[in-house]
């Protein structure tokens, strides 16, 4: 039984450790709470709470669903949200903690020399020039074909077309490694968020008349500048994808057998290659690829979004495309038998500026499987 202050004190860290501004040793004191009292409920007034309706969106996503078939291990081992209280009490709610029958002794807990990616891409040039963006000072880095490249004091790429291009067979293509992301603007305005192990390749004379095309590998975020006149079209190796202007994602990776389209906003026509199949988004709808076959279902995007506003969200996913997730991130190898996964699937977010030890850890603690880590592969042990 915790005094009053004990009880208000439980629930600040709470409410911090919800809205992601808990720090390091505040988290400490917090794990110690829930390895203490592993039943304790912590009532957190409104007062703490951003919103009830944000509260309602970000504690749903951590719910457990306890009759799904498949063994769903959440990753808020700190907090979850019974549903049923949630939505019954209103000004107030209880915040209980779901976590595993066994205690386990975390085999990455001390491990901290893997931290997590950053900002950073490499521009190759028309003319084969590599540029290192995370090194290059800010200011003007080249001008090809009558537009002048640079990067902004807050770290983006800037193409803005300063005369009228002459159309040209050389392309420049933006690439992030294995624990980069960047962001960048075309010379229309569009904006683009490229996500780790990722590529983008287009005309550094993009304002000509006719389409605006680019190829993509890897997952990037589009806000397309809309152009009635010029059809915007992101081709990748099994798709293509026709827009006006409109924002969207897609996820597009070799070593993944589906490609997956979601549109935020607007409309996009997804055009399957193999089969030459194409269907119409509506915001919220997800086309997925796969083979010759495509299909269409509603997700959330919030869930697709994680990745560019720093979170992992898991949930609609297999344990080996979370997997993925963190191996891009980090710049890590998962070393597992597809036999040692059964159904397990994990539930919840956590931030990407989270080292990996910690997201490791998490994980454990969710479900029954421990981590060792060894240089840069990462042993599953069931």
């Amino acid at each position: 039984m915790h005094s009053p202050e004990d009880q208000e004190k439980y629930q600040q860290l709470a409410s911090k450790w919800l809205d992601k501004t808990i720090t390091e040793e505040e988290l400490q004191v917090f794990n110690a709470w829930y390895e203490s009292d592993p039943d304790g409920i912590i009532e957190i007034p409104e007062s703490f709470a951003q919103t009830e309706e944000q509260l309602q969106a970000r504690m749903l996503k951590g719910i457990s669903n306890s009759i799904h078939k498949t063994h769903i291990y959440s990753l808020w081992t700190r907090i979850s949200v019974a549903a049923s209280v949630l939505l019954l009490l209103g000004a107030s709610f209880y915040v209980h903690r779901y976590g595993t029958t066994e205690k386990q002794q975390s085999l990455v807990v001390h491990q901290d020399s893997i931290t997590p990616g950053k900002s950073g891409a490499t521009l190759t040039l028309g003319n084969g020039r590599k540029i290192q963006l995370s090194d290059a000072a800010v200011g003007e880095l080249a001008t090809e074909y009558g537009t002048r490249i640079s990067k902004t004091a807050d770290g983006r790429l800037l193409y803005d077309e300063e005369s009228a291009g002459k159309s040209s067979a050389a392309q420049n293509t933006l690439s992030t490694a294995k624990g980069e992301m960047y962001m960048m603007t075309l010379p229309d305005g569009t904006k683009v968020w490229l996500n780790a192990a990722s590529s983008i390749t287009f005309s550094p004379a993009f304002n000509l008349p006719g389409l605006r095309e680019v190829s993509l590998t890897g997952e990037a975020y589009f806000e397309v500048a809309k152009d009635k006149k010029r059809p915007f079209i992101v081709t990748t190796a099994r798709q293509n994808v026709t827009v006006l202007g409109t924002h969207f994602n897609i996820s597009s990776y070799a070593d993944e057998k589906e490609v997956k389209t979601t549109l935020m906003e607007g409309a996009v026509k997804v055009s399957n290659l193999q089969s030459g199949i194409a269907l119409v988004l509506k915001p919220d709808q997800q086309a997925v690829v796969n083979g010759g076959n495509i299909h269409i279902h509603q997700v959330d995007v919030n869930e697709i979004l994680a990745w560019k506003n720093g979170d992992f969200v898991f949930g609609s996913e297999s344990f080996e495309a979370s997997m993925h997730k963190i191996e891009r991130w980090y710049d890590v190898e998962f070393v597992y038998k597809e036999s040692d996964l059964g159904n397990i699937r994990l539930e919840g977010w956590i931030s990407r500026s989270s080292r990996l030890s910690d997201v490791l850890r998490k994980i454990e603690l969710a479900g029954n499987i421990k981590f060792e880590i060894k240089g840069r592969r990462i042993l599953l042990i069931k």
